[in-house]
């Protein structure tokens, strides 16, 4: 298939967030405007204030914590598992992401800006204006630089001139104010700038540009660096800056080019007849690599791309509780699992940290304890106690790298990440399981991600799926690897006697609570109790019967209570969880209701709702979040092809008028990739090429048709 076709972009575009996203994993860039400038906001993804967290001490204990829940005690539960957080007037209360600024082109009285166009298949921005003649701005980021590069031609090129703009809101002054923070100093001169902002515990930044003649184009260098004085720092960005400058704009974007080109040859490439859900497909997996990538920070809830104008929302942070999983998904299907490297590599440095908090909360010393809301060094930064202990973030962050492994069959991975990580989120549930007399384990005290000001209850659904998980996926690995390992009998024995999830109703009545006695009975946001069926795959609708109708009846429980506190990133997991349960329809529409209500005009993906009427979340409408546009590719994909219970279900959940649908190169679990066609409602060939040793189960996609079978 080809390389994707070049997306339009709305111009004017008034706002940071409807500009047009350029990165490389470290350095980021949003491109907009109006009239006759052209804005840049700039970041890098591991630009923090690191001071400030949570702290806990020797009461934060699972015992204190199940005390006080069943005696009501909130006022202790809170005071100890919400942390302690710093005294000193002159120190914020968590660590945070931090704003950058903007870069400004004015590109002179008789310009106005017209249109613009991500070139997705070369790397590239485009901004076409107009006037006495035309003009056009592009714009790259190159691999492994935090720099950027912008080219001016036509009428502006001659008259246009650039300005620094350190971020300098008023939310920002304040927080700069507030916390002993020095203001940014600038030192603009017509053909040069920048400036600088030093930090109280981390290292200054400077951001300097230079403005340059290229064959008779006007081109805008931009870097942004680090050291431990200003001079330092300023020194790192002009090197920078000399690097650009040596290369040129036309070899800077020939070296783009040819990059994209490769990367977009090993993406899973798709041909739908919804144009819409295309382009959510190509714009994720475009931003896929500018997210997350080997050598740079993992993907936190805004990446690289975060507005100048405020204080991030929620710091920016790592949120484990879905956030940072969703914005990986399409990483698997999508066939760029490189971009998972980050994430796995930031966990790898914090298990010294997580073996601690086992050991505090649990007493045990070979367990892990993720909690749900950190900075890039493991700091907690949220005070919501449900979520503090949350222990389900430890064992979806495994599931992450058990997935890697199901995909590659990277037995050296499994071995020596994915094998020790997920054993050590099981170690913490088994020391919080007990056994009934009747031989069943249960959790006492759990609680489900988000749900009730101060939910919690026995048997949580969400966290007996992780169980479930966990033990399967343990025995598996340590089978696979050939390991002696003593606790394999008693991961089996936890799996055959927990309860698969909280039960209400008998026989083909039942449907999933949320904890023991705890319906779903209100519009949620996180779907928890539905996680054993996505992403831990312990339910399997199409292969028991039994599942089939657990699930539908809990699902129409889901529908009753509707979508009236759903958020952006809601919509895509929903979506999948409908593709899994075949109902290709819905999971389009769900896709649909994303992008007309969680979008932005310039395609950004929103925590809020952007008009008012659909959720109840819609008073911040410019708050991007990251995750939800990465989720809808997996949903995407997940549509077209997905494994299941170990068997490949091909074109499972299309809608009934998606008659021509093809895919090229979509991996799934075994290491397989896999290409199909559809023509006229009916598949007619499928392509498993086969990447390492492994049993293909295919469910056939051809039913009541010949089969031919050809294998090399």
């Amino acid at each position: 298939m080809n390389p994707p076709d070049p997306l339009a972009w709305r111009f004017p575009a008034p706002t940071t967030h409807d500009g047009i996203p350029l990165g490389n994993g470290l350095f980021g860039a949003l491109i907009w405007g109006t009239d006759q400038t052209v804005n840049i906001t700039i970041n890098r993804a591991d630009y923090w204030d690191h001071r400030g967290g949570v702290r806990f001490g020797p009461e934060a204990s699972y015992t204190n914590l199940r005390t006080w829940l069943q005696e009501g005690d909130f006022d202790n539960l809170k005071r100890v598992f919400e942390g302690q957080r710093p005294t000193s007037p002159g120190e914020p209360v968590r660590p945070t992401r931090l704003p950058m600024g903007r870069i400004d082109l004015d590109l002179g009285d008789n310009v106005r800006l017209t249109h613009g166009a991500l070139h997705v298949a070369e790397g590239q921005a485009r901004v076409d204006a107009v006037g006495t003649a035309p003009s056009r701005i592009t714009a790259l980021i190159p691999r492994g630089h935090p720099l950027m590069a912008v080219r001016v031609t036509g009428l502006a090129a001659a008259g246009v001139r650039a300005a620094s703009s350190p971020a300098d809101s008023d939310d920002v002054r304040h927080y700069w104010q507030a916390y002993g923070v020095p203001a940014p100093e600038l030192s603009d001169e017509p053909a040069r700038g920048g400036w600088t902002q030093a930090w109280p515990a981390d290292p200054v930044l400077a951001v300097a540009w230079t403005l340059v003649r290229e064959d008779g184009a006007a081109v805008v260098y931009i870097a942004a660096a680090y050291g431990q004085t200003a001079e330092q720092a300023t020194a790192a960005a002009e090197a920078e800056l000399a690097h650009a400058q040596a290369q040129g704009y036309a070899a800077l974007a020939a070296a783009e080019a040819a990059w994209w080109r490769n990367y977009w040859l090993s993406t899973a490439s798709i041909a739908l007849p919804d144009r819409a859900l295309q382009e959510l497909y190509e714009l994720a997996m475009f931003k896929l690599p500018g997210l997350s990538w080997p050598g740079t920070p993992a993907a936190t809830l805004q990446g690289p791309w975060v507005e100048e104008y405020r204080m991030p929302p929620w710091a920016g942070d790592y949120h484990f509780n879905i956030n940072a999983q969703e914005s990986y998904w399409p990483a698997y299907g999508g066939n760029q699992l490189c971009s998972l490297e980050p994430l796995f590599a930031m966990l790898k440095s914090w298990e010294p940290i997580l073996r601690d908090n086992a050991r505090l909360f649990l007493g045990i010393e070979d367990g892990l304890m993720l909690n749900h809301a950190v900075d890039d060094r493991a700091t907690v930064i949220g005070g919501y106690w449900a979520g503090t202990v949350d222990h389900g973030s430890t064992a979806w962050v495994g599931q992450l790298m058990w997935q890697y492994y199901r995909y590659t069959l990277d037995r050296a991975f499994l071995a020596e990440t994915a094998y020790p990580f997920m054993r050590g989120a099981l170690r913490a549930y088994e020391a919080m399981l007990e056994r009934d007399p009747d031989g069943s384990y249960h959790l006492p005290v759990s609680v489900s991600p988000e749900y009730g000001a101060a939910g919690w209850g026995r048997d949580a659904s969400f966290q007996l799926a992780i169980i479930h998980f966990l033990c399967r996926a343990l025995v598996e690995a340590a089978e696979t690897l050939g390991i002696d390992e003593p606790r394999i009998a008693q991961w089996r024995e936890i799996d055959a006697h927990t309860p698969m999830g909280s039960l209400a109703g008998v026989g083909d009545r039942r449907e999933l609570l949320i904890w023991d006695g705890q319906p779903l009975a209100e519009s949620h946001r996180h779907h928890s109790h539905l996680a054993g069926l996505y992403p831990f795959d312990v339910f399997h609708p199409w292969q028991r019967p039994k599942d089939l109708a657990l699930l539908r009846n809990s699902m129409m429980t889901w529908t009753r209570r509707g979508k009236g506190e759903w958020t952006g990133w809601c919509l895509p997991w929903a979506a999948i969880l409908e593709a899994r349960m075949h109902n290709g329809d819905h999971a389009a529409l769900l896709l649909e209701e994303y992008r007309r209500v969680f979008t932005s005009a310039g395609r950004a993906s929103l925590h809020d709702g952007s008009f008012q009427g659909y959720t109840i979340y819609a008073g911040r409408p410019d708050v991007m979040q990251i995750e939800a546009g990465m989720g809808a590719a997996a949903a995407v994909l997940e549509m077209l092809v997905h494994t299941a219970g170990e068997v490949l279900y091909i074109f499972p959940a299309l809608p009934r008028d998606w008659d021509d649908v093809a895919f090229e190169g979509i991996r799934v679990e075994g290491a397989f990739l896999v290409s199909a066609e559809r023509r006229a409602g009916r598949t007619q060939w499928v392509r498993v090429r086969s990447t390492a040793d492994a049993v293909l189960r295919l469910a056939s996609p051809f039913p009541g048709e010949d089969v031919c079978v050809r294998s090399d």
